[in-house]
């Protein structure tokens, strides 16, 4: 004889979801970084941290080329560091979670793949296009210290003619704005009414006036 009760089973335990890898979150960010949020289900940081790294590449290189000081090239590698930072804490409050909900294999792979195609096209994008742009800003930000820095050393000359002071040979440079970019400063025709000031600088570039 059966009793009905022996017909009953209890329902299956859902099987423990496997805990992604940490150490292949890391690559994953390491390579593709913000892709190891994807990996851990969290897509929204995927993409935000992608786009925050660009505007910090973008920026570092913008601020580099008008200021000449290379510290702003640190600017993607702090973003950088603080991203695998909160990528552990985030690893840490999704495992408390048991990782639920998740996304399926497949679509992490796909938006993973499509990280790299976008890393593709951006490497292109900034050696087709920005990476000139900018070496061309910073080569217009260096003629204009230069011209600056030419100018002030004619004002010098032409004072030091007022005075009566000036002779050929290297200009009077004490008081000159951007006395550290000169390599050398020559004039010549002292005792004219336009002495000639030839300026050459640091990189070679070399400015007459007037």
């Amino acid at each position: 004889m059966t009793w009905p009760e022996d017909t009953f089973r209890p329902a299956a335990a859902p099987t423990p979801r496997k805990a992604p890898n940490l150490a292949v979150g890391y690559l994953l960010n390491v390579l593709l970084p913000g892709a190891g949020f994807t990996y851990i289900g969290l897509v929204g940081w995927h993409v935000g941290w992608i786009a925050m790294l660009i505007v910090l590449n973008l920026l570092g290189a913008f601020l580099v080329g008008l200021t000449t000081s290379t510290m702003f090239a640190a600017l993607p590698l702090v973003g950088f560091v603080v991203m695998l930072v909160q990528f552990g804490q985030a690893y840490t409050r999704r495992k408390a979670q048991n990782f639920r909900p998740d996304l399926e294999g497949g679509v992490k792979i796909g938006l993973i793949a499509g990280h790299f195609i976008l890393n593709v096209f951006m490497v292109g994008l900034l050696a087709a296009v920005l990476i000139p742009n900018l070496l061309a800003a910073r080569t217009r930000a260096n003629g204009t210290g230069e011209r600056a820095a030419a100018m002030s050393a004619y004002t010098m000359v032409i004072a030091a003619q007022s005075g009566g002071t000036l002779r050929d040979g290297p200009c009077p440079l004490e008081n000159v704005v951007g006395r550290d970019r000169i390599a050398s400063c020559t004039v010549t025709s002292a005792t004219t009414s336009s002495p000639q000031v030839a300026v050459t600088f640091g990189n070679g570039h070399v400015v007459q006036l007037p």
